[in-house]
C-alpha cells in the first residue's frame, strides 16, 4: 500500500493542527500561556515546582488546578485540559521557586485524526 502524500481526492483532511511549545513561567507571576487555536492543551511539569494552572471562562469562576513536581512515587504525568477554543484560556504559575522556568505544552484540536 502505498503511503499518502496528499489529501487530493480523499475523503480524508487533517484538521488537526498540532503546536507543541515551551511557555516560560516567572516565579509567583500568573502568565497566560502563548496563544494558539485548539480545543485542548497537553501541559507537562518539568519545572521541579508545583505548577498551578487556571481556567478562566468568561464572568464564570476560575478552576484550579495543581501539577505536582515529578518523583520516584509520582512520575511525570501530562494534564489535559479539554473545551478551549484558545490555548491562552489558560494561565499558569510557579509558587516557592526564585526565577523562570519552562513548562512544556501541546496545542491541538482533536486527540485524534478525524475523517471529514
Amino acid at each position: 500500500m502505498a503511503i499518502p502524500t496528499s489529501n487530493y481526492g480523499t475523503s480524508y483532511y487533517n484538521i488537526n493542527q498540532c503546536v507543541s511549545f515551551n511557555q516560560k513561567i516567572p516565579s509567583a507571576l500568573t502568565t497566560k500561556l502563548s496563544s494558539f487555536p485548539c480545543s485542548q492543551v497537553t501541559i507537562w511539569n518539568h519545572t521541579g515546582a508545583t505548577v498551578h494552572l487556571s481556567a478562566c471562562n468568561c464572568g464564570e469562576p476560575y478552576e484550579e488546578i495543581r501539577i505536582p513536581s515529578p518523583t520516584a512515587a509520582n512520575p511525570l504525568q501530562p494534564v489535559i485540559i479539554m473545551g478551549l477554543t484558545n490555548s491562552d484560556q489558560i494561565s499558569g504559575s510557579i509558587h516557592g521557586t526564585p526565577g523562570t522556568m519552562d513548562l512544556y505544552c501541546r496545542a491541538e484540536y482533536f486527540s485524534s485524526n478525524p475523517v471529514r
